[in-house]
This record gives C-alpha cells, sequence and structure tokens, in this order.
C-alpha cells in the first residue's frame, strides 16, 4: 500500500518543468508518482513529455486538452498541439491513457482523474468572493459511497486541499509556467502535504496537513457550499 505518493498536475507540455518535478520526487523517494493529465496543449515538446511519463512509471489520465487533441478539437487555443502533427506513439499513449485509476494506499483507495471521475471538463471550487462556487453531484456520489477517502484531480491549475467529511480532494495544480508551476508530495505516514515550486529551481514553500483541523471548513458535499471558502493551499 502506497504510503509516499509524487502528484504532478496538468503537463502542458512542459517538459523541463516535468523532468525536474520527476527527478525531484524520486530523490525523495516515493512509492508512487501520478499525474493528471493535460500533457498536450503547451509550449514544450510533447514527446519528451510521454517518454519521461513512461521512463518514471508515472500513472496519468487523460486530460481534455489530450482529448481534444485526438478529436482535433479547439485547436484555436495557445500552443495547441495539431493531430496531424503527432507520431502515432504519442497519439497511442494519449489514446490509451485511462479516464480515471484507483490506487490502494494506507488510508484507503485514492481515486485519480482529471477532472471528476470520467467527467473531464468538470470543476469543484467551495466558492470565494472571486470566484463562485462549482459544484458536482458526480463528485457527491462518490463521497456518499464513503470508500474513497482521497481523490486527486487537476483541470482547475491551483494546488490547493478541500475537506469533505468523508473525503479529502486535493488538486493538484500545473507545470505551466504563467500558472505558478508546481507540485506536491502526499505523506500518509506524516499525514502532510508537502509543495514544491519549480522557480527559480525546485524549492519546497508549504507543508500542510491532509487531514482537516479546527481551522479549515468541512463540507459534507458540494451541495453545502456556501461562497464564503478561504482556500487551503500548496502555494508559499
Amino acid at each position: 500500500m502506497l504510503s509516499r505518493i509524487g502528484i504532478i498536475g496538468d503537463v502542458h507540455a512542459q517538459d523541463q518543468y516535468l523532468r525536474q518535478a520527476l527527478a525531484h520526487l524520486t530523490s525523495l523517494g516515493v512509492d508512487q508518482i501520478i499525474c493528471t493529465g493535460d500533457i498536450a496543449d503547451g509550449p514544450g515538446d510533447i514527446h519528451t513529455c510521454i517518454e519521461l511519463l513512461q521512463n518514471y512509471d508515472v500513472h496519468t489520465v487523460r486530460g481534455n486538452h489530450d482529448r481534444w487533441v485526438l478529436q482535433d478539437k479547439a485547436r484555436h487555443i495557445p500552443d495547441a498541439h495539431r493531430r496531424d502533427e503527432l507520431d502515432d506513439d504519442v497519439l497511442s499513449y494519449l489514446q490509451n491513457l485511462p479516464l480515471q485509476i484507483e490506487l490502494e494506499t494506507r488510508l484507503g483507495n485514492l481515486l485519480l482523474c482529471h477532472g471528476v471521475g470520467s467527467n473531464d471538463l468538470q470543476k469543484v471550487w467551495p466558492g470565494t468572493e472571486r470566484m463562485p462556487a462549482e459544484r458536482s453531484t458526480r463528485l457527491d456520489d462518490i463521497i456518499a459511497r464513503g470508500d474513497t477517502p482521497l481523490m486527486v484531480n487537476g483541470h482547475l491549475h491551483y494546488r490547493t486541499l478541500i475537506h469533505f467529511d468523508a473525503l479529502t480532494l486535493l488538486n493538484a495544480g500545473t507545470l505551466r509556467g504563467h500558472h505558478r508551476p508546481g507540485f506536491s508530495l502526499v505523506d500518509l505516514r506524516e499525514d502532510e502535504v508537502r509543495g514544491f515550486e519549480l522557480e527559480p529551481t525546485v524549492h519546497e514553500v508549504k507543508k500542510q496537513p491532509l487531514s482537516p483541523n479546527e481551522n479549515v471548513q468541512i463540507f459534507k458535499n458540494t451541495q453545502h457550499f456556501d461562497d464564503n471558502w478561504q482556500p487551503v493551499t500548496l502555494y508559499a
């Protein structure tokens, strides 16, 4: 069962940042590295990114940008990859990525996905003064089952923890440069999440308890979001 898990968010072809993150997590002795996908659509080399993910045996799910490349959709976005410009090996890798992965940890089941479950566009956000709540009946169903104490997703590009009675949701953020690129390490033995940033070099910026305490808001499910949340972040 996994205890120390390296977490990499949306890659967006940032091969140099990905190389640094993988090397650093490996040096810290993690049991497994996981990634929330969106390997496509970015300024770097998607071929190198896929080679790195394969060489480090990273458990990776498919994001909406990966799906869009395969479907040749939304190619007007900045730094978009074109399907006809990619090798067959790249397309095959993206095509065969699962939408979600379940892993057994010492805490119990961990669900890895890009959005929520098989919905790669679903966002979850309890609501703040600047951004209204994003609710999810799909996540509410997962919470109600009570068999998934930890979920890791991406898409939102913001490294944060959202606490529910029966589940903790960790958003893995992104390696994309203009979103303060970084990654995380979950240590279930120490009950903590360590946040790292990549600029100017890899450095640790924050430790955060994984389990909720008296200082954080705990929700029953996403229907109880109140637009008055104080984000629990993994940034400096």
